[in-house]
This record gives C-alpha cells, sequence and structure tokens, in this order.
C-alpha cells in the first residue's frame, strides 16, 4: 500500500470524524508535536532518537480519537538468519483511541490503544561476499497494534506538557535478496522483530 493511499485513509478519517462530532466539542482539537527515545525490544538492534506529530479529535465523554505521524532510526548490529547490519528507518502512520482516567483542571491521566502502518525503510551496511555477489536486504510495510499509557499537564487552558510510554508490536515480514552474476537472482525469507517501546515528551495545544 502507498504512501498516497494511507495519506487519503488518514484524511478522510478525519474529515469524516470532524463531521461527526459535535460543533460544541469542536472546542477540544488538539496538536502536538513530540519527540523521545525508542528502545527496540530486538537485541541486536540499537535505538534512537524519536520525533513526531499527532492531531486530536473529541468524541464522547472523556475519550478522543487521535492520528499521530511518528519517525525514528535502528542501528542494525547484524545477525545469522535475522537483518544484516545496517540502518533501518521506521515511519509509522498511527490512529488511536484515548480515554482520560481522571479530569482536573492542571493533571489529566489517560491511556490508548489503536493500530498503526509502519512504513519501513532499510540501508544494508557493507557485506562481506564474493564480488560475483551482491546482497541486499528489504523490510515490507504494514499494521502494526499500538497502545500505551501518558499524562497530560495543563500549563494554560490552552497548552499542556504531555509525556508517554506507548508500544508499537511490529514484526514484519523482510527478504534477502543475493544477485549473483552466474546463476542469478535469489532469495531468502526472515522475519525483522521491529517491536519499540518509546519514551515520549511532548507539548500540546488545544483549541
Amino acid at each position: 500500500m502507498s504512501r498516497t493511499v494511507i495519506a487519503g485513509i488518514i484524511v478522510a478519517a478525519l474529515l469524516a470524524t470532524a463531521v461527526a462530532v459535535p460543533a460544541a466539542a469542536q472546542r477540544g482539537f488538539g496538536v502536538q508535536i513530540q519527540g523521545g527515545y525508542a528502545f527496540p525490544e530486538e537485541n541486536k538492534h540499537r535505538g534512537g532518537p524519536e520525533t513526531g506529530f499527532g492531531v486530536f479529535l473529541p468524541l464522547a465523554g472523556r475519550m478522543s480519537l487521535s492520528f499521530e505521524f511518528m519517525r525514528w532510526t535502528v542501528r542494525s548490529l547484524g545477525s545469522p538468519g535475522k537483518l544484516y547490519p545496517g540502518r533501518i528507518e521506521i515511519s509509522p502512520v498511527a490512529a488511536a483511541v484515548r480515554f482520560e482516567f481522571l479530569r482536573n483542571q492542571f493533571f489529566y491521566p489517560y491511556g490508548f490503544a489503536g493500530v498503526a502502518f509502519v512504513f519501513s525503510r532499510f540501508e544494508i551496511g557493507p557485506v562481506a561476499s564474493i564480488p560475483e555477489v551482491k546482497i541486499n536486504q528489504k523490510i515490507e510495510n504494514g499494521f502494526a497494534p499500538y497502545l500505551g499509557f501518558g499524562a497530560r499537564l495543563a500549563l494554560s487552558p490552552a497548552l499542556s506538557f504531555t509525556c508517554e510510554v506507548a508500544y508499537l508490536a511490529r514484526t514484519a515480514k523482510a527478504q534477502t535478496i543475493f544477485d549473483d552474476m552466474n546463476s542469478g537472482i535469489s532469495t531468502e525469507d526472515l522475519t525483522a522483530n521491529l517491536r519499540t517501546v518509546f519514551l515520549k515528551f511532548g507539548l500540546q495545544g488545544r483549541f
């Protein structure tokens, strides 16, 4: 599924939700910028800084609908039967329902659960092989559960500081491609563990 199709689905969902939410509740519309760190579950991967932004639309009661766009890079150390040494660029687009457990003037703890479509691109590092053989690997894009919990601390009626712990449960199909000048192209299927825990901090504005 291409990035254009995914973006179209997200825009359509945003418009449909905006129409469905009563006009009086639209004042709860919010935007957020965030940054943090990604901690891969795979012990042969090394995490890195995560950045992103999101939008929030109010639903009934203490619930809201969020759309998030995130990006981070993982360094693969390489392991037999897994990804070779290299760099993985991961860019999920997530939609989730959030529920605030408590509401007062300053502190808003919440939990969320949803799904993300994860774009992944692997840039393989130097690989030892004979000159006649070129080796490459690719990771498939796909869906994954996305969930977590966090808290919003109100700095003013319109501006809040947020802190979240989130989990992306993504296991992706991958493929090693051998391009042999003598025998042609052959492939080998494998699985890439992209499951990740995040610690994220952000600033959220509500209108």
